[in-house]
């Protein structure tokens, strides 16, 4: 996958995981098995393999608030774009004139995530990192609520 579709897949991917910031506040981690059905007496319990909870405030506090505000920059740019595209690719009547919008729509969107002070493999970490680690979640969308006047 070549670095621009890469970018997209993940400005996709971030617009969905960031289309609904009021609700993160209130997302909770799944109970583990053990933690929902409770063993008998007596049988030894297994803590879940995943459990890493030092690993995700260090990761979170391994994104300082400027990439945060960076990302954030960027993650609003990115989503203006896609939505121009959507609607461009909508009243595209060839399939040439289709990948002519989705082309510029990726460097578009590149751009817009270099503009902002980020490289685009510095945004997708934070994307990535927001999949797995609710503080990061939280702050990104924090800070998407203060530039939609909601902060």
């Amino acid at each position: 996958m070549s670095l621009r579709s890469h970018l997209v897949y993940t400005a996709l991917f971030a617009a969905s995981a960031v289309a609904a910031p009021a609700a993160w506040a209130q997302v909770q981690e799944p109970a583990s098995p053990a933690q929902e059905y409770p063993s008998p007496a007596g049988e030894a319990q297994t803590p879940p393999m995943n459990e890493a909870p030092e690993s995700s405030s260090a990761a979170s506090a391994q994104i300082s608030d400027q990439k945060i505000e960076q990302f954030a920059d960027a993650y609003v740019a990115v989503q203006t774009i896609q939505e121009k595209a959507a609607s461009d690719l909508q009243t595209a009547k060839e399939p040439a004139q289709a990948d002519q919008v989705k082309q510029k729509a990726e460097s578009d969107m590149i751009a817009a995530v270099e503009k902002s002070g980020l490289k685009v493999d510095e945004f997708n970490h934070i994307v990535e990192t927001m999949t797995a680690n609710a503080d990061v979640r939280e702050r990104v969308a924090a800070k998407l609520q203060e530039r939609q006047g909601g902060g």
